[in-house]
């Protein structure tokens, strides 16, 4: 049988500043009115523009080249990741190879 959590149970385990938990909801309020409205309504790319003049530009755009790129970054599944396995499958160490290059 299946037992019942009841919000209490589950809010022991949560601790939120009331400030955070204020914004959090009129968040979900805006994009429930958005998608009412429109269902085709995404509240984060509306939001977008205005994000770049509260982050500064250069970090929002830093922040935005770096979920594109997750394919090439990832440390655990990135193309990058995955040339440096290859490289060291056939022996190559790049530590050692960087080290030697300086010294010259």
């Amino acid at each position: 049988s299946t037992s019942e959590v009841n919000d209490a149970e589950v809010m022991e385990y949560f601790t939120l500043q009331s400030e955070y938990a204020f914004v959090a909801r009129a968040l979900s309020q805006m994009d429930g009115v958005g998608k009412g409205l429109d269902p085709e309504f995404d509240f984060i790319s509306a939001a977008a523009p205005y994000l770049v003049e509260v982050k500064g530009a250069g970090k929002y755009l830093v922040d935005e080249a770096k979920k594109r790129l997750k394919f090439v970054y990832d440390p655990d599944d990135g193309l990058l990741a995955k040339e440096m396995a290859l490289f060291k499958s056939f022996g190559f160490n790049p530590a050692e190879t960087t080290t030697s290059v300086r010294k010259r």
